[in-house]
């Protein structure tokens, strides 16, 4: 079996981690080949790893796609992402092997960080995502959100999976904490997301300049880059926290910092894939997360494994930022039960395993 895969080359967030998960040289279950949309983050990742790729135009009514499925005795066609449902709009007659949309976020919002952009594009992607009869969510509750807007066809879902033999601690807690100017004494949050409105950089902030005024020795580590950086350098300056918050932007190897964390930070008003990243990351290395209830994390995490935030007010995060320093006791054990969550049900064996069995579903409907 043979997959294309459909994405834009500029991707740099979850969807194209996503894709070269599918796309590890490991994964001998059916082979894959990357097709990106113009160049980008992505694209320039996949030219540097052991990956079977290929660039195309960015051309909506692109002929050489086309061709290239004619060609190469493609078995099924799987799209990510915005521009590329709607490229499959337009060329969807002319396709003659199944089709798939990999769901990866909640496509209404998308384009939150752009006004222009979201009331252009986000209609647009919509149409693009009704034009498929197969659907892959990285979620259940994408699942559910496709059958509440009453699309058609077939839907599964397939959760992430990390690839655990990949995992590399580069640089000792010890080194890291010296390298970032923290004390070894600190109580360490690390927040790793891009900078979009979605993840709510901003209230995480506001709740942790709160915390700051009852402990001297809190710290907040914000790994990640995006739009947004030069408003969340604002407003760290104008509540004087420069000296509290580290914002490192993005880095080669993340799992170094949150494993010289002490716990983790997702605060998101939503997430696509289940479970996020971040928490897979956070599970390998024994930490345990503060979280809000998105990507399945309501069915995944308990008071056993990390700390709800009740809703996604400055308030909430404050009070389970809070009572994760005061639970500094029950932090190991908790990190060591989510590890074990992630070891049973979502190592990247599963994830290969789980789309092959929804590919072959696929292609014998």
């Amino acid at each position: 079996m043979k997959v294309l895969h459909i994405i834009s080359g500029n991707d740099n967030g979850g969807g194209g981690n996503h894709v070269l998960n599918i796309c590890n040289k490991c994964n001998d279950n059916f082979e894959n080949i990357i097709g990106c949309v113009g160049e980008g983050p992505l694209y320039l990742k996949a030219k540097t790893i052991d990956v079977r790729y290929k660039l195309f135009t960015k051309k909506l009514n692109n002929m050489e796609l086309i061709e290239f499925i004619n060609n190469n005795s493609i078995s099924i066609v799987n799209f990510h992402g915005a521009k590329p449902f709607l490229m499959h709009l337009l060329l969807k007659r002319k396709i003659k092997v199944p089709t798939v949309a990999v769901v990866h976020s909640d496509f209404r919002y998308d384009f939150l960080n752009n006004k222009i952009k979201y009331y252009i594009f986000t209609p647009l992607s919509i149409k693009g995502l009704k034009s498929f009869n197969n659907y892959i969510c990285v979620s259940n509750n994408l699942k559910k959100l496709l059958e509440e807007k009453e699309f058609k066809g077939n839907k599964a879902v397939v959760n992430n999976g990390i690839d655990i033999k990949k995992i590399n601690i580069a640089t000792s807690v010890e080194d890291m904490r010296n390298n970032l100017n923290l004390n070894q004494q600190d109580f360490v949050y690390v927040m790793v997301a891009r900078l979009h409105p979605i993840k709510n950089h901003r209230g995480v902030i506001l709740a942790f300049s709160k915390l700051t005024l009852q402990f001297d020795d809190v710290k907040l580590l914000l790994v990640g880059e995006g739009k947004l950086r030069l408003q969340l350098e604002k407003l760290i300056v104008d509540l004087k926290l420069e000296n509290k918050v580290i914002m490192v932007g993005n880095v080669t190897n993340p799992m170094d910092y949150i494993n010289c964390s002490n716990i983790s930070v997702l605060a998101s008003f939503s997430e696509g894939g289940a479970p996020p990243l971040t928490v897979l990351e956070s599970g390998i290395v024994k930490k345990t997360t503060i979280y809000t209830e998105v990507g399945d994390l309501e069915s995944i995490l308990d008071e056993n494994s990390g700390y709800k935030i009740e809703n996604q007010t400055n308030e909430s995060i404050y009070n389970a930022m809070k009572a994760a320093y005061f639970d500094v006791d029950n932090l190991k054990q908790k990190g060591e039960n989510l590890h074990k969550i992630v070891l049973k049900k979502y190592t990247i064996e599963k994830f290969w395993e789980n789309y092959l069995r929804i590919y072959k579903n696929i292609i014998k409907k």
